[in-house]
């Protein structure tokens, strides 16, 4: 990365904290090493978990709103999670069990730069196979609920973009 790039990297991420926006150095640096338009990033945190903040979810199932996720919360909600009592943990929300676990091969789902990682590459990935509309729908599942989501993330884009500019 160049001295101009990691400046311009900053400047965002300031932009965005003036915003609320949580962790939003970290944001920046994933979404750009996943690929992604850094608008659609700060859409995407916002969507999850409102202002970036690294908290359980509130999934009608275990360590429902249980607060900040910390590693020993989300060592005790792992071990009581296994493969079917899910919840959404961090800043973009990792529900399913696979995409925890990736995350947490990496140094840990508990931390927002790998929780981060995880969803901007999976993010990424669907937009790459589906297009920018279908992957949103697809993070989020499918149905008329899916697409909901995928209509507000791409209005949440188009704020970050106004924003950022």
């Amino acid at each position: 990365m160049t001295v101009k790039q990691r400046a311009r990297d900053l400047k965002l991420a300031r932009r965005a904290k003036r915003h609320g926006m949580q962790n939003s150095l970290r944001i920046v640096m994933e979404a750009r090493a996943a690929g992604l338009p850094i608008s659609l990033a700060f859409a995407l945190v916002q969507q999850e978990s409102g202002n970036g903040a690294n908290v359980f979810g509130h999934d009608p199932t275990i360590f429902v709103g249980a607060g900040n996720v910390t590693k020993a919360k989300y060592l005790a909600y792992k071990n009581a999670r296994g493969h079917t009592r899910m919840q959404g943990v961090g800043p973009v929300q990792l529900t399913w069990y696979g995409f925890q676990d990736q995350a947490d091969a990496m140094g840990g789902c508990w931390q927002p730069k790998y929780n981060l990682r995880v969803g901007f590459q999976h993010l990424a990935h669907l937009i790459a196979q589906k297009g920018e509309r279908a992957g949103i729908k697809a993070y989020n599942g499918s149905g008329d609920a899916a697409d909901h989501y995928a209509s507000s993330v791409l209005s949440h884009k188009a704020t970050w973009h106004r924003r950022l500019a």
